[in-house]
């Protein structure tokens, strides 16, 4: 089945749909002045773990960066150079996103891995400038499951993030959904609606009910364009109502992989003709390929569950949070104080945040402790440089709301943060609550 021969139509599209959702978001990126509050003006940049050797390539690399990510965004969308465009495309786009471990969001890893799909795939066989360049390029087949592996990641996605939903807040409490309709009261046509409790809930168990069906219906021939429907309102109504960046448009797109190979085809014929006769057999697929898909899967379906390791309530820690599909589970909001003392003298300095980070990176900062972490070791090394203190302390008082709930302290506020090392594990120092 997963070899079954249908037509190249269904990649070539979502070549094309893809290239013009990196555009805007690229274009969307430079307007909302990001190249300066995420990558010149920071002094520091927070690090995932492993990839703490990341490096800053510097302002004029950052702006290099940006043009490339808008010149291979364009490759992509014509075919033109194709390996070299998307390759450029999911290095830029995922070095700039990797950067600072503040900019996380869940759908820049998923464009990071539906852009390394897209990398090993031969989307640009038709309908594209190389094959204008080299009509020997030409398919018009391909395998089954060059489609199906996106299929499979979308439904990976859509599942992980109903899942998630299954706890008391969004269930039993509507939240955090309910404080974000509270505040979109205003919304043309519908925001009155909003202050009742009944479309809190309502709409909470419909996203969870769409999250854990969806993919179902859009595999369903019977039901398939009525899912498809479902997906346009519902991925439009959250990104007008929600800042939440290029998820929308990742989720529109990629969903179209779920109609029918003819339904794609007959959409390139009348857009752009019929594509040309291949002129030479296509060369077989990598078989190397599919023991890397199965590996991948294999993480994509236990990473979400990672968090089941971790002691306390992952979405109050975030341990074991990010890259699990957890999507639009938390309204939280914190305030942190450091202090820095001199072991020797017992001078002590109280730590103005904004000296050292943008509002953005402070506003991630204080919610996620491996981050507090990070920052407390920072401001050790940086005093031992300046001030020239021998093992500096370096404590916080850090307290966080979640989901409306009153104002709690997340970490213990006499820990030494400069001795503490980075891990994978639980930290004990994190305090937790039923």
């Amino acid at each position: 089945m997963l070899q079954k021969s249908i037509s190249i139509a269904p990649l070539v599209v979502y070549r094309i749909l893809f290239g013009l959702m990196l555009l805007y978001g690229g274009i969307s990126s430079i307007l909302k002045n990001d190249i300066a509050e995420r990558y010149t003006e920071p002094t520091f940049f927070f690090k995932y773990y492993g990839l703490e050797w990341l490096g800053y390539v510097g302002d004029q690399g950052i702006y290099i960066l940006y043009g490339i990510w808008l010149v291979a965004s364009v490759g992509v969308i014509l075919g033109g150079f194709y390996r070299l465009s998307i390759v450029a495309l999911v290095a830029s786009f995922s070095y700039l996103h990797l950067l600072d471990a503040t900019n996380y969001i869940n759908h820049y890893y998923a464009i990071s891995i539906l852009g390394c799909f897209l990398m090993v795939l031969p989307a640009h066989a038709a309908y594209s400038l190389d094959v204008w360049r080299k009509p020997s390029l030409v398919r018009t087949t391909i395998p089954q499951w060059q489609i199906s592996i996106f299929q499979l990641q979308i439904a990976i996605i859509y599942l992980g993030a109903a899942i998630a939903k299954m706890n008391a807040d969004w269930i039993l409490a509507a939240m955090p959904l309910k404080i974000w309709l509270l505040q979109a009261s205003d919304f043309p046509l519908i925001g009155s609606l909003f202050q009742y409790q009944s479309v809190h809930y309502l709409m909470s168990w419909a996203g969870l009910f769409f999250d854990l069906t969806i993919v179902g219906w859009l595999l369903y021939a019977p039901t398939r364009k009525y899912a498809y429907t479902a997906v346009l309102l519902f991925h439009t109504l959250t990104g007008m109502l929600l800042n939440i960046g290029l998820f929308p448009l990742l989720m529109i797109s990629t969903t179209t992989l779920f109609f029918a190979p003819e339904a794609h085809q007959r959409f390139l014929q009348k857009c752009f003709g019929n594509p040309p006769s291949p002129t030479s057999k296509p060369t077989a697929a990598f078989s190397w390929l599919m023991p890397i898909a199965v590996l991948h899967f294999a993480v994509q379906l236990l990473l979400p569950f990672r968090h089941i390791a971790y002691p306390c309530n992952p979405i109050w820690t975030e341990e074991g949070y990010r890259f699990s599909w957890w999507v639009m589970l938390a309204e939280k909001d914190g305030i942190a104080t450091f202090y820095v003392q001199d072991s020797q003298s017992n001078r002590r300095w109280e730590i103005e945040n904004s000296d050292y980070l943008t509002p953005f990176q402070e506003k991630r900062m204080t919610i996620r402790p491996d981050h507090i972490l990070q920052f407390g070791q920072y401001l050790a090394t940086t005093f031992e440089q300046q001030q020239h203190l021998v093992n500096p302390i370096v404590t916080a008082d850090v307290f966080v709301t979640l989901n409306g709930r009153s104002s709690r302290r997340l970490i213990d506020g006499n820990i030494n943060l400069a001795t503490q090392k980075r891990q994978l594990g639980h930290y004990d120092w994190i305090l937790c609550y039923d």
